[in-house]
């Protein structure tokens, strides 16, 4: 049935679940509008993107210079989270070597 206590209603807990992109769900109120064509593209705003300003734009050298530091401070602490998980690994395969070798004899 469902969970009647402390203020909660019965509609609540016999209620269905909603249709996948039902009605409720869409802006449009669930319209059986196409999704493909010129309406479209005015309502929802698509167009096709420019990039051309970024290309275009000119930075200072002090800030590429800034930017070129940054990567490599990243750089940096990447590889160093890698050989620490590396280091971390082998250690663990390690002690578990040595613990079953002492229980299964292998050596």
């Amino acid at each position: 049935m469902g969970y009647n206590g402390l203020g909660m209603q019965r509609w609540i807990s016999t209620m269905k679940p909603r249709k996948y992109l039902g009605k409720r769900s869409k802006p449009d109120g669930g319209g059986g509008a196409p999704s493909a064509g010129p309406e479209v593209s005015s309502y929802y705003h698509i167009k096709k993107r420019n990039f051309s300003v970024l290309k275009s734009k000119t930075y200072t050298e002090s800030y590429k210079k800034q930017l070129r530091s940054k990567l490599a401070e990243d750089k940096r602490n990447s590889n160093w989270k890698i050989v620490i998980s590396i280091a971390i690994g082998l250690v663990i395969i390690l002690l578990l070597f040595v613990y079953f070798n002492d229980r299964l004899n292998l050596l």
